[in-house]
């Protein structure tokens, strides 16, 4: 969700703000361009857990849900869409969008923050990683990984795979099972 709402209000404002009154609320702010990259990360994501219960038929995936409908089953919302599942949020409302005060006065999206220090390499990259080993395309996976990692210097993917080299010469890096001597997607569902 956090990667997601971050490239929405990138790719509508350029991550950057003149006064903090214009930063917009991370979620009562929602808006169609955050719903849509957030349906399309929802999709690949859809496309793993396929993948996942393909590969694992006799297993039972009950909690492994879409978006929406983790939302119903967790907060008993009827929400209709992704987009009023934000917006008309009690619980969300009052949150605002993490920024950083910049040099010359304005605000920009903080991406020495959680959404992309914790999310992206412990999160969407080890959705990467599980699709990647099922042979399963993520081309919005791929491309907020790629966004994320150029506002911070990363290279979390190379040549449409993920980098291995890099990803694991750090320890801490990233989240990815590898990075914790597992090599066999299978090993992650034991």
């Amino acid at each position: 969700i956090h990667p997601c709402r971050c490239y929405g209000l990138w790719k509508r404002y350029g991550g950057k703000w003149a006064t903090e009154d214009d930063i917009p609320f991370f979620y009562k702010d929602f808006d169609d361009v955050s719903a849509e990259c957030l349906t399309l990360l929802d999709a690949d994501y859809s496309k793993v857990r396929d993948a996942v219960r393909k590969a694992f038929p006799e297993r039972d995936f009950k909690f492994m849900l879409d978006y929406l409908t983790l939302e119903r089953v967790t907060h008993n919302s009827k929400h209709a869409n992704i987009k009023d599942s934000f917006k008309n949020s009690e619980q969300l409302a009052l949150i605002k969008t993490p920024t950083v005060k910049l040099e010359d006065g304005t605000y920009g999206l903080d991406t020495e923050g959680r959404f992309f220090t914790d999310d992206i390499p412990y999160g969407v990259l080890i959705a990467r990683w599980v699709g990647q080993e099922f042979g399963v395309e993520t081309p919005f996976i791929d491309e907020i990984i790629e966004w994320a990692g150029s506002l911070r210097g990363e290279a979390f993917l190379k040549d449409g795979k993920i980098d291995l080299e890099y990803c694991l010469k750090d320890i801490g890096k990233t989240g990815i099972p590898p990075a914790y001597g597992i090599r066999d997607v299978r090993q992650i569902l034991d």
